[in-house]
């Protein structure tokens, strides 16, 4: 037998759980996130550079125009005059430079090295637009995106730039915000996933876990070990129900085979004393040839009711296996019937009982199926009634024909069976009085065999009074 595999969080439901779909979900989680803030930074950049481009008309090129001459100070007059009159200085700040990227004048007054050169200024010069943008920080540490664009000739050479710098310090602060709620909600997801997760696993793995442990001790014979499967109403409920009705229906099951086994083992026993007790009488009964009939006669009787009880197990075990096998020929119904009550007329006599056959000899009853399986069945009706009979009782034998079909009717005027067991009275092992002989199977043998033959057997009774068995079976009609 193999030994149990150590349970380790990898290979447990929550485990494989955890790395199969939890994992993914964060990696997933994650990756969107980041496509969130990388689109978000991506959008007010870009809003932010083509606000700057909006505000750098084609009429700079036209302002600037009139005042290259070639002169540094006439670009320096026309510098000065753009910057008064520039119209967005609350929201950006403007600087002109000269032909060198040097700074002439600024909105703010700001005064940079003019030999200081950025970036900016740098991609403008290698632009077919004549623009560059690049964010950075300004000396004072201040961030900001700038812009510059080039000033050309009509020869296309440069005569000077426009420079836009625009404050991102309240861009990055929005953008802090949004990382903050992105990062938050990251957070939250991945942690209401977790937690809505783990308690979806824990309420199939906790009753997993009680089905787990009821069966071990089901498997160890407990059979009254039960799930509390109240808390479920789902498919795991239902398992749980089955696993209840299994083990219900195992203990009926052990039960019953003790009872099997107490009711064979003291049917053997009896008969096994006797045949014993005889033998041991006989070997010293002398010159007595009353004695020595007798007891053979006993030990013949006890011989043949322990090969009946063999007969009847081996039946119950060919129907548990589903190997019963029926020979189909044409019977002669009646005269089995005539036969049977013959065998057991003289049994009757002899338990003070009388046994009586109803029969109309003018009718025909053929039908097909297997002769010796209908005896058997006819036998072990007889002979419960005959056992469940009291001295001067009465047991009749009927038989009527209904159409396409034959009914024999074997009523005693016997104990009878009490309602609560009537239901049970054809399953295995039952028996309603254990105080008498039997094994508890001839009934349950009997009902498989006739519905083999597409026939009912129904029992109907009332204590103190009687029982009534009735077997129907299709016949053979003129028309087939």
């Amino acid at each position: 037998m193999k030994n149990k595999a150590k349970m380790t969080l990898g290979n447990t439901v929550k485990g494989r759980w955890i790395k199969n779909v939890l994992l993914v979900f964060t990696v997933i989680m994650f990756l969107f996130s980041c496509i969130i803030v990388y689109s978000s930074c991506v959008r007010y950049f870009n809003s932010a550079e083509l606000a700057m481009r909006a505000r750098n008309s084609k009429s700079v090129d036209t302002f600037f125009s009139e005042y290259n001459n070639g002169s540094t100070e006439t670009f320096t007059v026309g510098a000065y005059e753009f910057i008064e009159n520039f119209q967005y200085r609350d929201i950006m700040e403007v600087w002109v430079l000269d032909k060198n990227g040097g700074l002439l004048v600024s909105s703010s007054g700001f005064s940079e090295s003019s030999s200081s050169r950025w970036d900016d200024y740098e991609i403008a010069l290698e632009a077919e637009d004549n623009i560059g943008v690049k964010r950075l920080k300004l000396s004072s540490g201040e961030p900001v995106m700038a812009m510059t664009y080039i000033l050309r000739d009509s020869a296309g050479s440069n005569y000077g730039a426009v420079r836009y710098l625009v404050s991102m310090r309240a861009m990055y602060q929005q953008l802090f915000m949004i990382i903050v709620i992105v990062i938050a909600s990251f957070i939250l997801v991945v942690a209401l996933m977790a937690i809505s997760g783990m308690y979806f696993v824990s309420s199939i793995v906790n009753p997993v876990s009680d089905i787990c442990s009821t069966t071990a001790e089901i498997a160890k014979g407990d059979f009254s070990a039960r799930i509390d499967y109240d808390y479920y109403h789902d498919e795991i409920g239902e398992l749980c129900m089955s696993i209840n009705n299994m083990a219900q229906q195992l203990s009926e099951i052990d039960k019953m085979k003790n009872d099997f086994i107490s009711t064979v083992s003291h049917e053997i026993r009896t008969p096994m004393t006797a045949i014993k007790g005889w033998g041991e009488t006989l070997k010293n009964v002398g010159d007595n040839p009353e004695l020595l009939h007798k007891g053979l006669d006993i030990i013949v009787d006890e011989t043949d009711r322990l090969s009946s009880m063999v007969e009847e197990l081996l039946d119950f075990s060919r129907m548990q296996n589903g190997k019963i096998r029926i020979v189909n020929e044409e019977i002669d119904l009646l005269y089995i019937i005539e036969h049977v009550y013959d065998t057991y007329k003289q049994k009757a006599v002899n338990e003070s009982i009388n046994l009586s056959l109803e029969l109309n000899e003018n009718i025909d009853i053929r039908l097909i199926g297997d002769k010796d399986r209908i005896r058997q069945v006819i036998i072990n009706i007889l002979d419960n009634a005959i056992k469940y009979t009291p001295k001067e009782g009465s047991i009749s034998i009927e038989i009527v024909k209904i159409q396409k079909y034959v009914k024999i009717i074997i009523s005693d005027s016997g104990i009878g069976i009490p309602q609560k067991d009537l239901p049970h009275i054809k399953e295995k092992f039952y028996k309603a009085d254990n105080n008498v002989r039997g094994t508890g199977i001839g009934l349950a043998v009997a009902d498989e065999i006739i519905k083999m033959h597409s026939g009912e057997l129904n029992i109907s009774s009332e204590v103190s009074k009687g029982t009534t068995v009735e077997i129907i079976l299709p016949v053979i009609t003129k028309e087939d």
